[in-house]
């Protein structure tokens, strides 16, 4: 799985494709796609934050605005998706022996 913090804001733009927004300086590629000036509102109204998933079934990944988009697998069609941040303390869902951990690294961006 990816590492970080489960996850990366977005911003949509005007054909509703959502552009991930790096971190740091998440609000520079904000600013870049709706404008300097724009208002609070249609930042707010355009701007999400899409988890890291996997479906527990095929082992797919892919990423999911938990807020936004229905949870289910765009592969299997499955509703058996979890967040990253939803699998820390269960089993792995590969072996199914292993534990999934969250390793604090102490790296601050």
């Amino acid at each position: 799985m990816p590492c970080g913090w489960g996850g990366q804001m977005y911003v949509t733009d005007d054909t509703g494709q959502r552009i991930g927004c790096q971190h740091p300086g998440e609000m520079w590629t904000v600013n870049k796609v709706l404008g300097e000036n724009a208002p609070r509102e249609l930042i707010k109204g355009r701007t999400g934050f899409n988890s890291y998933c996997v479906c527990l079934d095929c082992l797919s990944k892919t990423e999911l605005d938990i807020k936004k988009d229905e949870r289910r697998c765009p592969n299997f069609k499955s509703i058996n998706v979890k967040t990253i941040r939803e699998m820390v303390g269960r089993p792995c869902p590969k072996c199914g022996r292993g534990t999934v951990v969250e390793i604090d690294t102490g790296v601050m961006t």
